[in-house]
């Protein structure tokens, strides 16, 4: 039986983040969950925007966004992140683009444009599958003012202080950080050693300026020490 897609439910969002001219973020909980996540939305040089992640926003905000920039396309990580993209798709009226690997999974739950091979961005934004994960989950390099370089991470790095954290998940490790979860890697790494090399590859990128993930704080000093060390957790 198909599940009935949620609806647009605006739940406690913080104020937009606006860390560079061409990448905001705005950061909630999952519903149920009293679990961070956070949406980055990136400004190409069309003027469009993308989304990496979905959170429904207040009208006043969203109000902000739109005047910021043409909605355009939605990515998500992987299925597991489509609580609220089926919603958000439709509202927007964007494009959703996610990973080959669950194709099936995420069609199940909202209308999919295309997988990630598909999206067309441009000279300072790229999209990458992680190697050795099982769901090919991207991350999205974003390049600002032509020498600072983000990273945004789906679920790979997360970087979440143990005392928010309900107790259940800190006993599975996800506290701390940022670094990769054991849960993550139990689940979702199929070669560890690809993910370290991937992940520490990225750590020497040119002025690497910040990490991004879904889960947990922004890291904005000694990014590059922080993926470092979030490798050696792989």
């Amino acid at each position: 039986m198909t599940k009935t897609p949620r609806p647009w439910i605006v739940t406690p969002h913080d104020p937009i983040e606006k860390l560079e001219d061409n990448l905001w973020t705005v950061a909630g909980e999952i519903p149920g969950l009293r679990v961070g996540r956070r949406m980055s939305i990136i400004r190409l040089s069309s003027g469009d925007l993308m989304f990496f992640n979905a959170i429904p926003l207040r009208d006043e905000v969203l109000e902000e966004v739109r005047a910021w920039g043409r909605p355009s396309i939605l990515i998500v990580p992987h299925h597991q992140h489509m609580i609220d993209a089926h919603a958000f798709r439709e509202r927007l009226g964007l494009k959703l683009y996610g990973p080959a690997e669950c194709e099936k999974k995420i069609r199940a739950r909202a209308e999919l444009t295309g997988t990630l091979e598909a999206i067309k961005t441009d000279g300072d934004v790229t999209v990458q599958s992680l190697r050795g994960v099982k769901l090919g989950e991207p991350a999205i390099v974003v390049r600002s003012g032509g020498d600072r370089v983000s990273l945004l991470f789906g679920d790979v790095i997360q970087n979440t202080p143990k005392a928010s954290l309900p107790l259940p998940f800190r006993l599975a490790g996800f506290g701390g950080g940022p670094k990769v979860v054991p849960v993550f890697k139990m689940m979702f790494v199929s070669d560890k050693q690809r993910l370290k090399e991937q992940l520490t590859e990225w750590s020497e990128l040119s002025g690497l300026a910040r990490l991004v993930p879904s889960h947990g704080g922004i890291v904005s000093t000694q990014a590059s020490a922080a993926l470092k060390g979030a490798a050696s957790t792989a």
